[in-house]
């Protein structure tokens, strides 16, 4: 059951009436019979993982909360639980290529039959982080399964994100709500805001980059890298769109969870995008792997270890295959080169006369941290190895910038209105973006007067009729993050 779809406005709707009006003390158990159902929706199979990790995380958060003093053995039973959670998604998602090796090394046919369930890594991360604030005391153990399930399934959230702490959300889960128009007006309009970015932008970038990547043989220069930037604008329209409608959809139960963006492609080097880019996941290695690794604290060479370490789990996290630890570990590299080179790059523009706090120190900064990026995307978007050498090869041996001037550009799926929309659109997300990291644009929204709301509201669903871009049956097509 996709966010974008008409089965689901009418489970979100029949999910929102049982809501608002069950005694309040129940209002937490129809969220969790909904997020069950809406789990199962995509494979009653998969419900089985899903269950016996969060209960086996419960009894031993149990377990941990009741006996903190023994340190040495919780300790150890911690090790064991993060590492039966990790372990698991491990198995899942790269189990399948190991078995491909296997085959390929013996000569055999062995197959692999167990299935990757929807958002195990969202829940598989949110699961071990729990563990770890239990035994650090920075939450208590959860005396209700069925309570702390509802964290692990919370619909909005279990497909695609943000990764939550429990200790911030299991007030906001069990507190009683009363109806709120205000709620209910930001909640809207924010789901529309994450339909308008999938809709008309992911979507329609989505058209030229799958057309180039799937024959990518037939493709050089201008064309690759011009798939290249409309894969990274079709996954950032894609994923903080779907953070938009998750986060809107959680809002009309009043039920408020953390943002995943902050304007990340006005970041200034590959650190500072990171700490904008998936700002959940960002915070998560950070406070789960990277700290506990010894952070910056035990020199340089084991600064940089831990950076790499985290980047290249970060790659397996999203996936299975070379191209994915490539992926991580060129963002891992970048960090690194960027830290050892930062006093060399200062004098460098000293002495050249280069601003380092200008606004056109920004803009050239911007840009290369986008350059580096870009490099990076190819072999994320790629299938395979093979495949993302072979492109990165003919961008640069197959230069053909004639094609923005003689039409060519128009011949891979998209006219020129669609490219005009993609750079409107862009431009405009890019900027309510980052007004709204100096303004609270939702307060702003609800001063305003009933009519405007409504205006805005009924503008927004007419630009989604008229511009929207929709797959076979009228149906947006799968978000990217569901994959992971």
């Amino acid at each position: 059951m996709d966010y974008i779809s008409y089965p689901f406005v009418f489970f979100l709707a029949v999910t929102l009436l049982g809501f608002y009006l069950v005694k309040k003390r129940h209002q937490w158990k129809i969220l969790l019979i909904a997020s069950i159902v809406f789990y199962m929706s995509a494979g009653v199979s998969n419900i089985v993982y899903i269950l016996l990790l969060s209960l086996c995380t419960w009894i031993t958060a149990r377990y941990l909360g009741k006996r903190r003093n023994a340190i040495g053995k919780m300790k150890f039973i911690l090790i064991a639980a993060v590492l039966l959670n990790i372990g698991l998604l491990i198995f899942l998602k790269w189990g399948g290529l190991g078995v491909s090796l296997l085959n390929r090394m013996f000569g055999r046919s062995w197959g692999w039959k167990f299935v990757l369930p929807l958002g195990i890594s969202f829940f598989t991360f949110q699961n071990a982080g729990y563990l770890i604030d239990v035994y650090r005391g920075k939450c208590k153990a959860e005396k209700s399964y069925w309570r702390y399930l509802l964290f692990s399934t919370y619909f909005p959230y279990i497909f695609s994100g943000p990764i939550n702490r429990y200790g911030t959300l299991a007030g906001q889960f069990y507190t009683p709500k009363t109806w709120n128009w205000s709620s209910f007006y930001c909640g809207i309009l924010r789901i529309l805001w994450g339909m308008l970015k999938k809709l008309i932008l992911a979507d329609r970038a989505a058209v030229f980059v799958n057309e180039v990547f799937n024959q990518y043989y037939m493709y050089r220069g201008a064309y690759i890298v011009m798939a290249v930037v409309l894969f990274t604008l079709q996954l950032y329209m894609d994923f903080s769109g779907c953070m938009d409608i998750v986060l809107g959809i959680s809002k009309l139960f009043q039920v408020e969870l953390p943002e995943n963006f902050a304007a990340p492609f006005s970041a200034r080097s590959t650190a500072d995008f990171w700490r904008r880019w998936h700002i959940t996941l960002s915070a998560w290695f950070r406070d789960y792997i990277y700290i506990p690794l010894g952070g910056n604290r035990n020199g340089k060479i084991k600064k940089y270890i831990n950076i790499m370490v985290v980047f290249l789990f970060c790659g397996m996290w999203h996936g299975s295959g070379i191209t994915f630890l490539i992926w991580g570990g060129l963002n891992g590299i970048y960090q690194i080169i960027g830290d050892i080179t930062e006093s060399l790059r200062k004098r460098f523009c000293k002495v050249v006369g280069l601003g380092t706090d200008t606004f056109g120190a920004g803009i050239r900064k911007s840009f290369i941290t986008f350059v580096l990026g870009e490099i990076a995307w190819l072999f994320f978007r790629a299938d395979g190895l093979r495949e993302a050498l072979y492109m990165l090869r003919r961008m640069v041996t197959g230069w053909n910038p004639w094609i923005f001037t003689d039409g060519g550009l128009f011949s891979v799926g998209l006219d020129g209105l669609d490219f005009v929309i993609l750079a409107v659109g862009t431009i405009f997300v890019g900027m309510v973006s980052k007004l709204n990291i100096k303004k609270d644009l939702q307060r702003e929204f609800l001063r305003q007067s009933p009519y405007f709301q409504y205006v805005i509201v009924s503008f927004s669903v007419f630009l989604l009729y008229l511009f929207g871009i929709y797959g076979p049956g009228f149906d947006a097509s799968g978000f990217i993050y569901y994959n992971f």
